[in-house]
């Protein structure tokens, strides 16, 4: 039965991005790597969607972080119980949906740096720019 729960959560990690940054990249990257949307890009609206990316990002870690303590609750039944309390793993919650809209963020959010890196945009990060406390905003 533990084969099958360990199987379960077994999965294949993602391949790899080319390689654009490093010094022995295989690829440099230009305009043309970029969607003609992202191409036509200015450095204000790549701040902008920076700003807001950043916002989602708060909000769906807030939504993980709020279930963690739930699912530790429930993790400690289960191991002080066994097998026997498994049903109470249905009341934990697995945040798949906050995951997924995570990696979706952080990898447009690397687009988006790497394409204001491109464009010779202002590099100072959202973050230090007052952006990393709610409701404050950018300097």
């Amino acid at each position: 039965m533990a084969a099958l729960l360990l199987a379960g959560c077994a999965s294949e990690a993602p391949s790899l991005p080319t390689d654009t940054t490093s010094i022995h990249r295989t690829h440099d990257l230009t305009i043309n790597d970029f969607t003609p949307e992202a191409q036509a890009m200015n450095c204000d609206d790549i701040a902008g969607e920076r700003r807001k990316i950043a916002d989602a990002l708060r909000a769906a870690n807030s939504a993980v972080e709020k279930n963690r303590t739930r699912n530790e609750v429930v993790m400690g039944i289960v191991d002080m119980t066994g097998l026997v309390a498994a049903p109470v793993l249905l009341a934990g919650n697995n945040n798949d949906a906050e995951k997924d809209e995570i990696t979706k963020l952080y990898e447009r959010q690397d687009t988006l740096i790497k394409l204001a890196t491109l464009k010779h945009c202002a590099t100072t990060p959202v973050s230090q720019r007052g952006m990393d406390q709610p409701g404050q905003p950018p300097a």
